[in-house]
Parts: C-alpha cells; sequence; structure tokens
C-alpha cells in the first residue's frame, strides 16, 4: 500500500467514520449544528465558486435554509459553527497524528536509520565517530503567540492519539464527551511563567524520552566500544525560550527569568528521581541496592533542600578561585552538578558488570543518557534584547559614570568619550569607548565594581534598562544551579553594528563577570536583507578586536549567529530572504574560519514557508558543503511544537531528520550540488526580480490600509495565546517596521491570499523564462536540493491560497485593484512554478500532504466563510455610523460590532490550528 492509499484510509476514511460518532454526541448544539455544517461547507464553497460575497453567503443560507433572519439568532448558529469546527479540527489532528507511522516512512531516507547504515556501506565509521564529537542539534522552544489550544485540549488531543492508535472506541467516545464539554479559548492572557509551565509538558512528556533514545541510537548502534559512547555528550540540545526573551515583551524580566531556570532544573531532577526509584526495582542486588537508594536520597535533596542541608545559609556559598569570587550552590547531601551524580552512577555502573554480570545495565546506561543529554538544566534558556536597550544604556553609563569613577584613572582621564554623546559616535569610536571603559573597569577591585554596579542601578528609573543589567545577574544564578548550559547565550534582536555585540560584552563586566572566563555565547541576530549584507563586515570588525577574540577563543573558539527568516522575509520578500541568508552563511562560515574560529548558525524559523518553515530536512540537506552544517539550531514555536513535537513518534521522526540532515552534509558532500557561477547568477536575476516586485508592492498606497483594514490583523493581538505584544511599539500608525512577523504572516494566511509566501515569485519566473531560462531553470530545479526545496516550499503557500473567498474585493472602489494585483501573482507563480518542476497540480511530489491539506482546507471553509462575513459586517456598521438611520441606534451597533469582533477572534483560533504552519 502507498503512502496515498494508506492516509486515506487510516486518515480519510477513519475522520468520516469518527466525525460521525462526535455529530452524534448528546449535546443539543452538537446535534442540530452537526446536521447544518456539512451543508453549509458545501453551500460555502459552490458560492464562493459563483464570487457570492460571504456577507450574502451567510445572510442568504440562513434565511433560506433555516428561516433565520434576525441577527441574535444568526450569530447564535455561527457561534456553534465555530464551536463545532474547532473540535473537529483537534480530531482531525488526533486521526492524522495517531495514523503517523502508517502514513510515513520513518526508516526510510533521511532517517538516523538510513543514515548509519549508509555510513557502514561507504565505510566510513571512523569519520562518523569523529564528527559526533563536534557535531549539535539544537532546537529551542519559543512562546512565540501561534498555539491556540489550551493545556487542557492539547492533554485530550494526546490522549485521544493513543485511543486511536488503540482503536479503544469507549475511549474515544468519553474523550469526545470530554471535549465537548472543554473549554477551547484562554480566559486571560498567559504570563510568560504561564507559557514556560506549558512547554514543560512537551520537554517532560516527549522530549525527555525521544532525546535520550536518538543519541543511544547515534553513538551505540555504530561504535563498538560501549563505554566511549556513555561518555560522548549530547549530540540533540534543547533551548528555551520563555521567560528568558524580552525582546518587546515588557512581561519578562529577571525575576521571572530565574524562576523559569528554576521551574527547569526542578522538572528534570523530578523526572531523575522517578526514574532512579525505577532502579530501584531491578538493581537488587546486595552492594547495589544500597548505591542506588543513596542516588534517590540526593537526588531527593538536591530537588528539596529545606529542611536537608546541615546549614540553610550555606545554601550559597562564596568560592575562590585564583583570586576571583563565584557563588556556587552547595548541598550537604545533594549533589552539587550533573557531573557528580554521573560520576556516582559510573561507579555503580562498574560494580554492576563486575561482581553481577552485567544485569540490567541498560537500564543505568539509559539513566546515564539522560543525564548527558539534559544535566541539571534540562534545557538552555536563552537571554534575547533588542540592541537599542543596550546602546541606550550604554550611553546613560558611560555618560554619567565617566567623571566618578573612569577618571579617576589618569592615564584614561578624557578618552573615554572625549566629550560627545556615545550615541553620536560612529562604530569605530563606539567601540573605543567600550574597549577603554572596559579597560578601566578590570582596574577596579571587585567591590568597587559591585558599589559601581549598585550606583548604576538606583540611578536607573526606568524598568527595562534596569532588567537589562539584572539580566546577567539571573544568568549568573542560573548557572550556579543549573550548570553553564543552563544559560550561556544572549541573543541581540536588530544586529547592525559591531559596538551593538561589544555593547553586550562590556555590560556583562560590569555586572561582576570575568572578561578572562565569561561563560557567555554573545549571540547577534541579523534580520533584515540589509542586515544580512552588513553581516560579515560585522563579524569581521569582532573578530579583529584582541579583547573579543580572547573571549571566542575561551568558548572554544565558536561564534553563534542568528539569522532571521521571518524578518528578512517581511523586509525582501520570500525568494530574497532565502537567498540572501544563504549566501550570508556562505561568507559567515569562511570569515569567521579565516580568524580561527568556527560559526554555529542559529535559525529563526516559524512554521509556514514565509517564516522559513516548510521541509526543514530538505532545507538543511540543501545547504552544500561552503555553508557550516556541524551545528543545526532552529527555533521551534507555536502550533508547530504541538504538530511536529507532539507525540515520540512525530517527535522521532522529525529530530532524527534534522539530525541526518546534518550527518549528510557532512559525510555525503558530494550529495549536494555544488552551485556553479552561471546557476547562482540564474538565482541572484531571479532573487533580484522578485524583490523588485515584492518592493513594489510594499510600496504600494493600499498595502498598509489593506492589511490595516480588510484582514483580521489587529485581532491578533486581541486573543488570549501570548504574553508578547504583536507590535513592538504601542502607539502611532501602522508600519513593517515595528509589526511583528507572526501577525504579518497570519494576517494574510486568514485571508487564504499567503502572499509572504510566494509573493514575486511568479513575475521574476516569467521574466526569466520570457528571456529563454526555462531549460535552465528546470535543470537548476532537478539538480539543486537547495533550489527544489525553495520552489516546492512557496508551492505548499500556493497551495493554502483560495482567492475565490475575497472574490467580492475585485468590484471594490478602494482596494479592487490592488486585490487583483495579488491574485494575478498567484496565479503567475502557480502558472510558471508548473511550467519549471513539471508538475500537473501543486504538491504532486508529496501527495500525502497534498491531500492533508486539502481535507484541512476544507474543514475550515466555513470558519473562514464567518470570519470574512463578520469583517464584511463590521466595515458595513462603519460605513452606516456616520448615517441617521431609522435600523440602528449607536447602543445597538456596538453591541452588533462587538459580537462580530468575538466571531473574528473565534475563527481564527480554529483556521489556525487546522493549518498547523500558517503563522
Amino acid at each position: 500500500m502507498n503512502t496515498l492509499s494508506a492516509f486515506q484510509e487510516h486518515v480519510g476514511m477513519k475522520y468520516q467514520i469518527y466525525n460521525g460518532l462526535f455529530l452524534n454526541l448528546p449535546f443539543p448544539d452538537v446535534k442540530s449544528s452537526g446536521i447544518l455544517l456539512p451543508v453549509f461547507t458545501s453551500y460555502c464553497h459552490d458560492a464562493l465558486e459563483e464570487g457570492t460575497p460571504p456577507i450574502e453567503l451567510v445572510e442568504e443560507f440562513f434565511s433560506q435554509r433555516v428561516g433565520t433572519d434576525s441577527f441574535r439568532d444568526l450569530k447564535n448558529d455561527l457561534f456553534r459553527f465555530l464551536r463545532l469546527a474547532e473540535r473537529q479540527v483537534v480530531l482531525f489532528d488526533a486521526m492524522e497524528d495517531s495514523a503517523f507511522t502508517r502514513i510515513v516512512d520513518t526508516q526510510g531516507p533521511g532517517s538516523i536509520k538510513d543514515t548509519l547504515n549508509r555510513v557502514e556501506r561507504s565505510e566510513i565509521v571512523d569519520d562518523y565517530q569523529k564528527l559526533l564529537d563536534e557535531y549539535r542539534v539544537r532546537i529551542v522552544l519559543t512562546a512565540h503567540p501561534t498555539q491556540f489550544y489550551t493545556d487542557q485540549v492539547l492533554s485530550i488531543l494526546v490522549d485521544l492519539v493513543d485511543s486511536l492508535q488503540k482503536n479503544d472506541i469507549q475511549e474515544i467516545n468519553n474523550l469526545l464527551l470530554q471535549m465537548g464539554n472543554t473549554r477551547f479559548k484562554k480566559q486571560k492572557k498567559p504570563t510568560p511563567l504561564d507559557e514556560a509551565q506549558s512547554l514543560m509538558w512537551t520537554l517532560e512528556n516527549v522530549m525527555y524520552s525521544v532525546i535520550p533514545k536518538l543519541h543511544a541510537h547515534l553513538v551505540e548502534d555504530i561504535c563498538p566500544d560501549e563505554d566511549a559512547a556513555l561518555n560522548l555528550p549530547s549530540i540533540i540540545e534543547l533551548g528555551f525560550w520563555p521567560g528568558g526573551d524580552r525582546d518587546g515583551n515588557p512581561f519578562v524580566n529577571h525575576e521571572i527569568t530565574t524562576e523559569v531556570g528554576q521551574m527547569l532544573r526542578r522538572k528534570v531532577l523530578g523526572s531523575y528521581l522517578e526514574d532512579a526509584r525505577d532502579l530501584t526495582r531491578r538493581l537488587t542486588f546486595d552492594g547495589v541496592l544500597e548505591r542506588i537508594q543513596g542516588v534517590v536520597d540526593k537526588l531527593d535533596s538536591t530537588l528539596n533542600p529545606v529542611g536537608r542541608y546541615l546549614n540553610v545559609q550555606k545554601l550559597y556559598e562564596a568560592k575562590q578561585v585564583d583570586g576571583k569570587v563565584f557563588h556556587v550552590e552547595v548541598s550537604d547531601e545533594g549533589y552539587n552538578s550533573a557531573e557528580e551524580l554521573l560520576e556516582e552512577l559510573f561507579e555503580i555502573r562498574s560494580l554492576v558488570i563486575r561482581e553481577h554480570n552485567g544485569l540490567f545495565v541498560q537500564l543505568l546506561n539509559r539513566f546515564i543518557y539522560k543525564i548527558q543529554c539534559f544535566g541539571f538544566h534540562f534545557a538552555s534558556l536563552d537571554i534575547r534584547q533588542d540592541s537599542a536597550v543596550h546602546t541606550s544604556l550604554c550611553a546613560d553609563i558611560l555618560e554619567g559614570v565617566d567623571a566618578k569613577r573612569w577618571g579617576k584613572l589618569k592615564e584614561l582621564e578624557g578618552k573615554v568619550l572625549d566629550g560627545k554623546s556615545y550615541e553620536d559616535l560612529s562604530d569605530q569610536k563606539r567601540v573605543e569607548a567600550l574597549l577603554l571603559s572596559a579597560e578601566a573597569l578590570s582596574k577596579l577591585e571587585h567591590q568597587s565594581r559591585q558599589q559601581l554596579l549598585e550606583e548604576i542601578l538606583d540611578s536607573r528609573s526606568d524598568a527595562i534598562s534596569r532588567d537589562c543589567l539584572q539580566s546577567f545577574k539571573a544568568i549568573h544564578e542560573i548557572q550556579s544551579r543549573n550548570g553553564e548550559k543552563g544559560a550561556h547565550r544572549y541573543v541581540i534582536s536588530h544586529t547592525e553594528r559591531s559596538s551593538h555585540v561589544l555593547e553586550v560584552w562590556f555590560l556583562s563586566l560590569l555586572s561582576g563577570f570575568d572578561p578572562d572566563i565569561l561563560p557567555l555565547d554573545i549571540v547577534p541576530l541579523f534580520e533584515t536583507v540589509e542586515d544580512l549584507h552588513n553581516a560579515p563586515g560585522i563579524m569581521n570588525r569582532l573578530y579583529e578586536i584582541p579583547e573579543y577574540s580572547r573571549h571566542l577563543k575561551n568558548r572554544d573558539r565558536h561564534q553563534h549567529i542568528m539569522l532571521g527568516f521571518s524578518d528578512g522575509t517581511k523586509d525582501g520578500g520570500y525568494v530574497t530572504a532565502n537567498w540572501e541568508i544563504y549566501k550570508a552563511k556562505e561568507i559567515l562560515t569562511q570569515t569567521t574560519g579565516d580568524h580561527g574560529f568556527r560559526v554555529l548558525f542559529f535559525d529563526g524559523r516559524g512554521g509556514p514557508p514565509a517564516r522559513g518553515g516548510g521541509n526543514t530536512h530538505k532545507f538543511y540537506r540543501g545547504l552544500g558543503s561552503k555553508i557550516d552544517s556541524k551545528t543545526i539550531q532552529l527555533t521551534i514555536q507555536g502550533q508547530t511544537i504541538s504538530s511536529s513535537y507532539g507525540t515520540e513518534d512525530i517527535a522521532a521522526h522529525n529530530l532524527g531528520q534534522l539530525v541526518s540532515a546534518g550527518l549528510e552534509n557532512n559525510l555525503f558532500p558530494s550529495d549536494s550540488m555544488y552551485l556553479n557561477e552561471e546557476e547562482r547568477d540564474l538565482i541572484e536575476r531571479l532573487s533580484e526580480r522578485a524583490n523588485a516586485h515584492y518592493m513594489a508592492l510594499r510600496n504600494h498606497p493600499k498595502f498598509l490600509p489593506y492589511l490595516e483594514h480588510m484582514t483580521p490583523l489587529s485581532y491578533y493581538g486581541r486573543t488570549n495565546i501570548g504574553s508578547r505584544p504583536s507590535k513592538r511599539s504601542k502607539s502611532g500608525p501602522l508600519n513593517l517596521d515595528s509589526l511583528r512577523a507572526i501577525p504579518f504572516v497570519g494576517a494574510w494566511s486568514q485571508m487564504k491570499q499567503n502572499i509572504p509566501g510566494y509573493y514575486g515569485l511568479g513575475t521574476a519566473l516569467e521574466e526569466l523564462i520570457k528571456q529563454g531560462e526555462q531549460e535552465k531553470l528546470q535543470k537548476l530545479y532537478h539538480n539543486s536540493l537547495f533550489f527544489r526545496t525553495l520552489m516546492e516550499n512557496s508551492m505548499q503557500s500556493l497551495s493554502k491560497s483560495y482567492f475565490p473567498l475575497t472574490s467580492y474585493l475585485n468590484d471594490d472602489p478602494e482596494y479592487g485593484e490592488f486585490w487583483n494585483i495579488l491574485k494575478s501573482e498567484a496565479e503567475l507563480s502557480t502558472k510558471n512554478l508548473f511550467a519549471i518542476t513539471g508538475q500537473n497540480s501543486l504538491l504532486d511530489t508529496d501527495q500525502v500532504i497534498r491531500e492533508s491539506i486539502r481535507m484541512r482546507e476544507r474543514l475550515i471553509l466555513p470558519v473562514i466563510v464567518i470570519q470574512q462575513y463578520a469583517l464584511q459586517k463590521i466595515r458595513q456598521l462603519q460605513e452606516e455610523a456616520g448615517v441617521e438611520t431609522r435600523r440602528f441606534v449607536e447602543s445597538d451597533r456596538e453591541k452588533q460590532k462587538d459580537v462580530l469582533e468575538k466571531l473574528i477572534i473565534k475563527s481564527l483560533m480554529a483556521s489556525i490550528n487546522a493549518s498547523r504552519n500558517s503563522v
């Protein structure tokens, strides 16, 4: 049975069966709506194809089919439809997830098993083992607001998947009953702590099991020396942003950062404690049981220290090493580090092997792997802040403290700023000022430096700059408890000059860190097309600064660099963003290597192709040999976490695909076709034309008004799904610089236009084809995995577009011309993609994805029709607002507008959940 047939049998047919069960649940709303909703869905499709506006479609359907003419009755039916549809989406999600291993070849090409088999066949085991010493994959869970399921609904989804796999009809029925009675909308916006707590479920229930198994698979199956395999550090790592990402989120502060660090530590220690107790049930041998019970007791003391310390005041003890003061957590009964725990477990393991024939030693091995993978930190908590915050803070510090502290050092007197404002200095002069100030700082005694820091904190009135300084203290506290990996990266948004990186270096020294052993990776984030162009020059200048170079030498010669797909696409369009990131990675790899360092790329990716999503395995597999891929790091967020890492089977497959992509790139470089100059020139020309067309759209006078007034953009900020505001600046008119990528991409997705995922590509292809380049483009598509992935991910965006939904705008006096521009580009992109790929329909090469998208789009068709109805109705009310009418008084109009806005917000949830990677 092929995968499409398997999908139709195990997802399509079974969904219809269980949906029938769901529609017959003993809920009055479900029964009545369940009969009408399929009819309404078919009516929507036919009416939209005929060009009927959603407002007319909805009102005519309920008037003719239901006999409902009053808005009061109509809105009740619409809410029932939305409630039913969002629950059907959960059922479909569960159906797909439960059938995952039947419809996906988890052992085929791209899997770890396939890669390891190829390594053995190619007789390059030695090369593989050498690569494992430095190869890493890190997925970073973020709290970006794209997850609409509540924790309760996610739990139902997980249990439903399990019941569907077992075909447990009674349990399925019970879960459907539970789902029918469970609230889907969060009653209030989550706090950053709430967001962190929600993601803990994935860490505890999925990652804690999956990652050590994959790690064991990678090191055991091909490495003959079991002891050496056990001592290898984790190949797969976890990162964490909730509680650390304060860029534009005023609700994240150093106290929350510290609390999330503690939460991560508690969760992983709690899991270790359960595993250790389980070991006492099997390792019951003389001399071993006592040691294992000792591990249990010490883990319990580490997790619950209150009352178990000889002196509670000694919980944090000052320790002096080479004249430098460190504060470390000291336990009289528990473990001070993961290394202590590992050392004891290795001793027990030797005892079991030596005196008990290695009985159940594999259980110990699995426990050791978990500690190798997660330490006492579980996931590394990244700190992120905007460069403007650091610049403002450094300006105030250097200008305000210059005479008081730096001026006391005669040899530096007058040299730091030379009477000028820090922010008015050139980048080079800022760097000089920071280096001089750091030199002066290094000559202050520890106590004087602490006094200076307190003076600065006392002088700060704004919470953001105070928190910026205190966040370094939070890093120190987390590292003292969780180990250095607990919080070792500081990401700088909007890095536009080398001084932006050096400012964080300087602030860390001011906050008490020693420059000789600064345990912090400073990570510039390059986001716009201009930033990407400037990135090599910025990094080159940094590498030439002796003080920064020394810092990198102390960080294993590694420089982490983050690249933002989302803002790059918003800034320059889909094709240009991807091509500029590709080129920037090539140049940054070479530039960093030329200075004797190694770059570790960290990709800020979202769910849809417009934000760097799509097929991630193919993307990383297609990077080629000029881009360092010994480390793959990327963000995973929102509904992508639950859809791609929500169950063990799915998480194992997707993580395995990422791991194998980098392994194959490094071990089989000949697989990746090298782009010759002619091919690079072809992509460059394609990018230039696509960018020009996209920029023409961005600069169109109707672009921002259309986004603001015709899409549900403004409603993203009113959904209770994330603590972070949807705009970086709260006030002022809408502009793309302050607008975050998630609502930007999401608004186009809701309109079923998906502009950021392809706009400009169709016109660019058209121009090159007219110049006689069609054959070259076809050859490039078949030979280059990078280019093929770029094209196919764009096809995924187009497959989720449906312009009949908004065809009523064709005749709109204000936006008709603009809407037709959008529609024409979608049609042109589809036509020309067919021409160069040889496909007859979108996603011919992946029919399972195509069928999944088709069914999901059918599920949410009534949802997006209701959304468009509500948007149209609100505009209609606004047009009537200034006109005296008998039909409405102002209070009636406001009440109706309030109901319509609630319909829009509720429709967002079902639509985004169904699409899974739409924002």
